[in-house]
C-alpha cells in the first residue's frame, strides 16, 4: 500500500474564526476540583477553569452498576491523560 502526501498547494486556507467573549470574575467565577491525598496531605489532580461544566447524562446513570461504569471510564481517562504526560515528559 502506498501512501500519497499532499500537496500543500491543494490545502485550503483557514479562514479566521470571531468567537464571542466571556468575561469573568477572577476569584468567585474560578471553578476548583482537587483530589487530596488525606495521609499526606496533597493535591493529586486539581482541575481548574472558568466556566467548567462537568455533565452526567442522568437518563442512563439509573442503576449502581451505571454509576460505576462511569467512573470507571472517568479513571481510564485520567489515566490516559497522567501516562500521556509522564510519558512527554520524558521525551524532554
Amino acid at each position: 500500500m502506498t501512501e500519497k502526501k499532499q500537496d500543500p498547494q491543494d490545502i485550503a486556507p483557514v479562514q479566521p474564526i470571531t468567537e464571542p467573549t466571556r468575561t469573568f470574575k477572577a476569584i468567585s467565577d474560578l471553578t476548583i476540583y482537587k483530589i487530596v491525598n488525606e495521609d499526606i496531605k496533597q493535591t493529586l489532580v486539581e482541575i481548574t477553569g472558568y466556566d467548567v461544566n462537568v455533565n452526567f447524562n442522568m437518563s442512563y446513570l439509573r442503576s449502581v452498576e451505571d454509576v460505576e461504569a462511569a467512573c470507571n471510564g472517568i479513571s481510564q481517562l485520567f489515566r490516559d491523560l497522567i501516562m500521556e504526560k509522564l510519558l512527554g515528559n520524558q521525551k524532554q
